[in-house]
């Protein structure tokens, strides 16, 4: 559930959610988090439903009341780096992802979004590993196949990027953001018709407006 995407700038530079490159020593939340007046379940879901409506400060607000309930939660503590990482609090985040893997090693989406998170921060070594682990035991996972392919991207593998990018569309065709992501290698490489290709499919395919708006950009510049 809510696994991170990883994203592309248009010059395939790391898309960070925070203007931070180097690594971020983990703060803790803050003390004065009201005493929690529900129980633990609804606490959850009115979260999870701030979560559904982008309210990620009133999210955070209800998981740190529900885990005051119940700190041995690993959903909570996933659903709580969520929230953090949808506000840009990267090192936050990390220590919940951790935290829930610490209680539930074999959470695979609080695996998944901690190596997006590592990716966010300039560790894409740490993320690469994390996601060819989550890999070997979900092979036929196709997001994951685009998130690796991004991280080895960021590295400067592109032909290692292009070929995960391949075998995400392969199993899933109808993902926009694998075409996203080879449009911008092959861009970067030189190969203009592949990446005009890939991007007319993104489009195709995607609606999210900022995205489409970037894509349209990048293939301006090809044709």
């Amino acid at each position: 559930m809510r696994r991170r995407w990883i994203a592309f700038s248009l010059a395939l530079i790391v898309v960070l959610l925070a203007a931070c490159a180097g690594r971020q020593e983990p703060t803790l939340p803050p003390t004065s988090v009201p005493l929690p007046t529900q129980d633990f379940d609804t606490l959850m879901q009115e979260a999870e439903a701030a979560l559904d409506n982008r309210q990620f400060e009133e999210a955070a607000v209800k998981l740190q009341q529900a885990l005051t309930l119940d700190d041995s939660s690993a959903k909570a503590h996933f659903m709580l780096g969520n929230a953090y990482a949808q506000q840009s609090k990267l090192a936050e985040a990390e220590a919940e992802f951790e935290r829930a893997l610490e209680l539930d090693e074999s959470y695979a989406d609080a695996r998944a979004n901690l190596a997006v998170v590592y990716y966010q921060q300039g560790k894409l070594s740490e993320a690469e590993t994390i996601f060819r682990a989550i890999l070997d035991e979900s092979p036929n996972d196709a997001e994951l196949h685009y998130n690796l392919g991004g991280v080895l991207a960021g590295l400067g593998r592109y032909d290692e990027a292009i070929s995960e990018f391949e075998t995400s569309t392969e199993l899933n065709p109808s993902l926009p953001e694998p075409y996203l992501g080879l449009g911008s290698v092959y861009k970067q490489q030189g190969q203009n018709e592949q990446a005009i290709a890939a991007l007319n499919r993104y489009l195709e395919l995607s609606d999210d407006p900022a995205w489409r708006q970037r894509a349209q950009e990048m293939l301006a510049t090809l044709e």
